[in-house]
């Protein structure tokens, strides 16, 4: 799934593909219709890989034997996701898809949920993952013995090939009743919008950004009636903002003034978590009892 400039949109088939920032990303465009954005051309499988190298992890905070507060913060997001998701299933079989370094199975298991992750790029022996419940690879032939209650795509979505392919294959995972739970960046948010071409979640690991009516229309396209629409809680430390903006080519002065900040700020102060913060897009959808997915295709209330 791709688009060149000046084609249709893959998502809404009416708006027109154009280049957003043609001097400063020219892989970079967006539907002038539904406002979907996207790379093209896409990077290729070697670009990729090259991308998620083994210092991939490196940029949030980890390190090897010593996470340097990267699992606080992971487990204290995940557990504030999965709250909201409770308003709508109860506790039970969960899979997070893209789970990283395994981190919210933790905060998955102090809910009460039975918890296992797919990852494709599953770093041995880190987080979670050294009890075997991380398993390695991706949704395209994945056929577990059951169906879950929950399946969670965070922070996936925007990384895939095809988001339409991925959430029809997520979604057919789901048991009657069963909810979906997704986050991305928003491309219609504040910061995307003020900082245009210096936004850090343009950069050539993510090949789809969303807004939250382009995020609802691919999910009710995978049969799946919407439940809850808003802004995803996070929670950050010092640690992982400027580790990522000391490697975003995006804001040349945010980028110098983060690497100044992990060398002046003692380690349990870059460590210590902030309070929540409205962060990215959230959708919370379920399958309804005796509705399948449609299959492929893009396009409630606020929390």
């Amino acid at each position: 799934m791709n688009a060149e400039p000046g084609t249709s949109c893959p998502l809404c088939g009416r708006g027109a593909v154009q280049a957003m920032f043609p001097d400063a990303h020219p892989w970079l465009a967006r539907c002038d219709g539904c406002g979907l954005g996207l790379a093209t051309p896409q990077p290729t499988d070697a670009e990729l890989a090259a991308i998620y190298d083994a210092e991939y992890y490196d940029q949030f905070g980890y390190r090897e034997g010593g996470d340097r507060g990267l699992a606080a913060t992971k487990r204290a997001t995940y557990d504030r996701l999965l709250r909201r998701v409770e308003r709508f299933v109860l506790p039970g079989r969960l899979i997070d898809v893209g789970c990283g370094l395994g981190y919210s199975l933790s905060a998955a298991d102090g809910r009460g949920w039975q918890a296992t992750g797919l990852e494709p790029h599953a770093k041995a022996g880190a987080g979670d993952s050294a009890d075997g419940r991380v398993l390695r690879g991706t949704l395209e032939g994945f056929a577990p013995p059951q169906r879950f209650d929950l399946v969670s795509l965070i922070d996936v979505i925007e990384h895939v090939r095809d988001p339409l392919t991925t959430i029809a294959q997520a979604a057919s995972l789901l048991a009657d009743g069963g909810v979906l739970l997704l986050t991305t960046p928003d491309l219609a948010s504040r910061p995307a919008r003020r900082l245009g071409p210096r936004w850090v979640h343009f950069h050539r690991a993510h090949l789809w950004y969303f807004n939250r009516a382009t995020l609802g229309e691919a999910v009710r396209r995978a049969g799946l009636r919407v439940r809850l629409a808003g802004t995803a809680p996070r929670v950050y430390n010092l640690d992982y903002v400027c580790g990522i903006l000391a490697r975003s080519d995006n804001f040349p002065l945010a980028r110098s003034m983060a690497r100044l900040a992990l060398k002046a700020t003692p380690g349990p102060l870059r460590r210590m978590s902030w309070p929540p913060l409205p962060e990215g897009l959230m959708v919370i959808a379920s399958r309804e009892a005796g509705i399948g997915g449609q299959g492929p295709g893009i396009g409630g209330r606020s929390d």
